[in-house]
């Protein structure tokens, strides 16, 4: 099943597409995060199957992030139908997958994803510091939620924001104030 969420802001909408269990409590804590909810208009669809519903604006360009916690048990041909079709208006979608087994399918989904996003992140065992993996499966899915979360923060401004306007000033050159 797939969760579809559209967070629209300042005329810019933002989509959230999330399947599987993790996927799914991820997707929840964006929906959630104050980032989102703050002068935002959030409409939320439960997909059966993986035909996702036209829910998207036709006529504009979108941002899609996409996150997968069950690739094994999906059948992603809809989805990625889908964003292909999006992508050829101008669209730009990101996938993270979080894999729970490395088998025959999963490695089959994860092609096919590469074939029709942007942007294919694979989230597996994490490090930190000194190369020791992650031991307990908790510690890995809270840094797991909290990349999920930052990145659709970033996804999010950057769809969002305008930056026609931002006066930068060019590198080497810096404003003292006297």
């Amino acid at each position: 099943m797939l969760h579809f969420s559209k967070i629209s802001a300042q005329g810019k909408d933002f989509n959230l597409i999330a399947s599987g269990a993790l996927a799914f409590k991820i997707h929840n804590k964006i929906l959630k995060e104050e980032t989102f909810q703050h002068g935002s208009k959030i409409q939320r669809n439960m997909l059966l199957g993986s035909a996702p519903a036209r829910a998207v604006n036709a006529n504009r360009r979108n941002v899609f992030y996409v996150i997968l916690s069950d690739l094994d048990k999906m059948n992603i041909e809809a989805l990625c139908s889908m964003i292909t079709q999006e992508r050829a208006k101008g669209s730009y979608a990101v996938c993270q997958v979080i894999p729970a087994y490395y088998n025959e399918p999963s490695f089959k989904a994860l092609k096919t994803l590469r074939q029709n996003f942007d942007e294919v992140i694979e989230l597996s065992k994490f490090n930190l510091g000194n190369s020791k993996a992650l031991i307990s499966a908790e510690q890995q899915q809270c840094l797991i939620t909290d990349y999920s979360l930052s990145m659709a923060r970033i996804m999010f401004h950057v769809c969002v924001k305008d930056f026609a306007g931002y006066n930068a000033q060019p590198v080497g050159q810096l404003a003292y104030a006297s």
